[in-house]
């Protein structure tokens, strides 16, 4: 049964939920609001809020809290990921004076990350949804110092297009305009 609702109380929009400010692609300093481990994916994933300049707090908001993929990296800890799963450390190190992230992870501490800032560049990516090309989010990357941003040294990433019709979108996945069915499939 569906929910019920006092309909007296509620405002009508005709846009789909109201008014939805979005994010503007560049370079922001956040603040870690969460992190949770996934052992079995061998990822940790960090939940952060813009925590600088005009967009402070952009996700604290009621759609922000019940949201929280919307805002989150995954610091890969698989064997292949060594490297880049150092350097965002490293970053992390370099935005909070004093803090060691190394020593955090390998104590199993990662309760020590919450509150930390770290920078983080915000890109788009076009796809395509019944018929018509939007945007999205597409990726917060890369780790910076947050000094960095403060400097003016991380530069907004392109969005990235469709190119006709095709394009990639993280993870892999393609995105295509053309219906399932009009695709030759390579295995059954």
């Amino acid at each position: 049964m569906p929910r019920k609702f006092n309909w007296n109380q509620i405002q009508a929009t005709t846009d789909n939920g109201g008014t939805f400010e979005k994010l503007p692609a560049g370079p922001y300093v956040c603040r870690i609001v969460e992190v949770v481990d996934e052992p079995s994916r061998e990822y940790v994933n960090i939940v952060f809020d813009i925590a600088e300049g005009e967009h402070a707090g952009f996700f604290s908001d009621d759609w922000g809290k019940s949201h929280p993929y919307a805002h989150q990296l995954k610091l890969s800890y698989k064997e292949t990921a060594q490297g880049p799963l150092k350097g965002r450390l490293e970053a992390i190190a370099a935005s909070n004076p004093g803090f060691d992230p190394f020593a955090a992870w390998d104590a199993d501490r990662l309760d020590m990350f919450t509150n930390r800032l770290v920078g983080v560049n915000v890109q788009y990516e076009e796809y395509e949804r019944q018929g018509q090309v939007r945007e999205r989010i597409f990726a917060f990357s890369p780790i910076v110092p947050a000094q960095s941003v403060r400097d003016g040294k991380v530069q907004p990433r392109e969005t990235r297009r469709l190119n006709g019709g095709v394009g990639k979108v993280g993870g892999g996945r393609v995105v295509t305009s053309q219906p399932v069915d009009d695709i030759d499939i390579p295995f059954n």
